[in-house]
């Protein structure tokens, strides 16, 4: 691939990966599952053009990608409890170590192994352990780099807003309300998903040097940043002039939508002038 089309490669990718996380946990899922059957289909058209080793199935892999997925949904079962992101991770991974013993599916199965567990190594330490020690990391995240921002942005253009606590905005226009700023809303897992398809994609689609995979991961980071802070921008303004019903109404869609408006343009007029090298 061109410079070019790899990084757009890439930004498209991510589209579509926040897209469809943020449908399946928070939207709709009809179009949170147009959305993943698109990235799948994606990704499997890219890693297919890929040089392929013949692979000998493993069956120690195909055991252990077997025991992850029984051992998650026994457990849901036995609790009674809904699938979660963690859980959806695992699953993933226990699927892809299967599907990298299918021939014609390896390469997919490779990438997908990738993916999921550097999700779940980057999700163990920004959330899982801090949470465990007693330090919210996430929320601090949430709190100081996108609520705060916000609020005292919106103060000064005349809003009559307040930050009673950690993550909360009170919101006193046609009705007085507090919104609570979320993991989704603040971006935490985008930018957990965004380095791990970047970095599993560098390692079994393209590979990336050093300095390329600092910018584009730098440039998916920040696009994902700024559309996180419009986005709880938007909806307090919303909550501010219309009330709290017409702010749900957006509120699932509206991440994924700025993610693309913001990345997709910055994107491609860097590379277009082949600032990723």
């Amino acid at each position: 691939m061109t410079q070019k089309r790899e990084g757009l490669t890439l930004a498209l990718a991510a589209l579509l990966l926040i897209a469809a996380f943020i449908e399946l946990s928070y939207g709709s899922l009809y179009i949170g599952l147009i959305f993943l059957i698109l990235i799948v289909v994606f990704i499997y058209i890219l890693t297919r053009k890929s040089e392929r080793d013949r692979i000998r199935p493993s069956k120690l892999q195909i055991f252990v990608g077997a025991t992850l997925i029984l051992l998650v949904v026994g457990y849901n079962l036995y609790k009674n409890s809904e699938i979660q992101t963690l859980d959806s991770m695992v699953l993933l991974l226990g699927f892809s170590l299967i599907v990298s013993n299918i021939p014609r599916f390896s390469e997919i199965g490779k990438f997908s192994v990738y993916f999921s567990f550097l999700f779940l190594v980057f999700y163990s330490i920004l959330f899982l352990i801090p949470e465990n020690v007693g330090f919210d990391l996430p929320y601090y995240y949430g709190h100081y780099f996108v609520t705060l921002p916000v609020v005292a942005t919106m103060q000064n253009m005349g809003y009559n807003l307040s930050n009673p606590d950690m993550r909360l905005i009170e919101v006193c226009g046609v009705e007085r309300t507090v919104l609570k700023i979320d993991l989704a809303c603040f971006g935490w897992y985008s930018l957990i998903l965004i380095i791990s398809l970047v970095i599993a994609y560098s390692e079994t689609v393209e590979k990336f040097r050093t300095k390329k995979l600092l910018i584009v991961l730098a440039l998916l980071i920040l696009a994902s940043y700024i559309a996180n802070l419009l986005r709880v921008a938007i909806l307090v303004h919303l909550t501010y002039f219309y009330g709290v019903k017409t702010m749900m109404t957006v509120h699932s869609h509206l991440g994924w939508i700025l993610f693309a408006v913001f990345l997709l343009p910055v994107a491609f007029f860097l590379l277009k002038k082949n600032q990723v090298s």
